[in-house]
């Protein structure tokens, strides 16, 4: 295996692994706040910034002195910070060839100084970075670089504890559904074994089978008992309702298409790219789980993005088929009016291996965007399916089964 090789398969492994986390960079994470304040005042800098990077986007999710929320993943400077194990630092941004063009050190807020250090999982992938900016030089004593070091844990484990809140109750809730399931599997015989029981006992009197008719009368009881049980789990579930609209576990159709729009448009725009998203039945206003939504429709959308000519376009239409009351079948389209796909790229895309293409502004491609979400798909035994055209613009339909909730 080459280099390369290497470096992409521990580059895909770090994005698989931050979608374990399945972060929804529109919500605040405030909880995160007092330790992005406490690295800006132990370094003494303006500016402090708890940054995510994932395979097209960096996203900031606790800022101290700067208010970002994402920039492209090339533009980062955190980019560096979580290629090594070691703090990264930049004494002076204007002066360095990797950054000194960037915007951010041209113009406002005119930065100079970056240290960083990577956040890394339990088990060893550096899914982003705590970092620390200024207009001015400094310099940093041991000292506190290990005190940065310490709070950078402390960010993991935050991240780790929501992580882990998520799920528990993921298996809740496949709990609660396989209690649910068996107590309805077995009200159907057990009711038959009591109606049947009855019937015999009912034959037997006439015949003055004492004896049988006190066995059938303990089988009797002994199922009406079971029955009694079945109910009794069933009412819990009646009783004890669950509010999917405050659970920030699911969402409405609507809030998925706002949140859509409030991650990628600033992406379109900036590339001067129409983006918009539509509902195609309106009458559906139930609940559905928000896992992995984000991270695979999100992907998709800013590789449709990347591969979109300035002043081109990219729509995404989403649509719920319902299957049953408490199942069905979300489909998502994102088309756009880009370069297009080939035959072979194609099936580069849908097959093991990946690869990275720059996209239309010369945006660096990552190679893995693509790969996570259909990755993603099918861990969750959807469908999704390309459509491509070279130079007329790429369709990409996902079908993905979810479960329903009522209101």
């Amino acid at each position: 295996m080459t280099v390369k090789e290497v470096q992409e398969k521990e580059e895909f492994q770090r994005i698989l692994k931050l979608a374990e986390y399945d972060l929804d960079y529109s919500k605040d994470f405030k909880d995160l706040d007092d330790l992005t304040r406490l690295a800006a005042h132990i370094v003494g800098t303006e500016i402090s910034l708890i940054n995510i990077v994932g395979p097209h986007t960096q996203w900031s999710i606790s800022n101290y002195g700067f208010d970002v929320d994402q920039m492209p993943r090339e533009e980062s400077i955190c980019n560096h910070t979580i290629q090594d194990d070691e703090p990264f630092e930049v004494p002076e941004l204007d002066k360095d060839d990797r950054f000194k063009e960037k915007e951010y050190v041209t113009s406002d807020p005119n930065l100079r100084y970056y240290f960083g250090v990577p956040l890394k999982s339990i088990d060893g992938h550096r899914i982003g970075a705590l970092c620390v900016l200024d207009t001015k030089t400094r310099s940093i004593t041991p000292e506190k670089v290990e005190m940065f070091n310490i709070i950078a844990e402390e960010v993991m484990r935050r991240l780790e504890h929501l992580k882990l809140i998520k799920e528990l109750k993921m298996k809740l809730d496949e709990a609660d559904e396989v209690s649910r399931k068996v107590s309805h599997d077995i009200r159907g015989p057990i009711g038959g074994i009591i109606g049947l029981s009855q019937l015999i006992k009912e034959n037997a009197e006439r015949e003055d089978l004492t004896n049988i008719i006190e066995l059938i009368e303990m089988i009797n009881r002994g199922g009406k008992t079971v029955l009694e049980l079945a109910d009794e789990i069933l009412s819990t579930h009646k009783e004890i309702k669950q509010d999917p609209i405050s659970s920030s576990e699911s969402l409405a159709l609507t809030q998925l298409k706002e949140k859509l729009v409030d991650l990628y448009k600033p992406q379109a725009q900036l590339k001067n790219v129409s983006f918009d998203v539509t509902l195609t039945n309106n009458e559906f206003n139930e609940n559905i789980p928000k896992r992995k939504l984000l991270q695979i429709f999100g992907n998709l959308i800013t590789n449709a993005i990347k591969f979109t000519d300035n002043g081109g376009s990219v729509h995404v239409n989403l649509q719920m088929i319902e299957d049953s009351v408490n199942s069905g079948k979300l489909h998502f389209e994102v088309k756009d009016t880009g370069i297009g796909i080939s035959e072979e790229q194609k099936n580069q895309l849908l097959g093991d291996k990946s690869f990275s293409t720059k996209g239309t502004s010369n945006e660096r491609g990552f190679g893995f965007g693509f790969q996570l979400a259909h990755h993603l798909v099918q861990s969750m035994n959807g469908k999704l399916n390309i459509e491509s055209e070279i130079d007329k613009g790429t369709s990409i339909k996902v079908e993905l089964p979810v479960r329903i909730y009522s209101k």
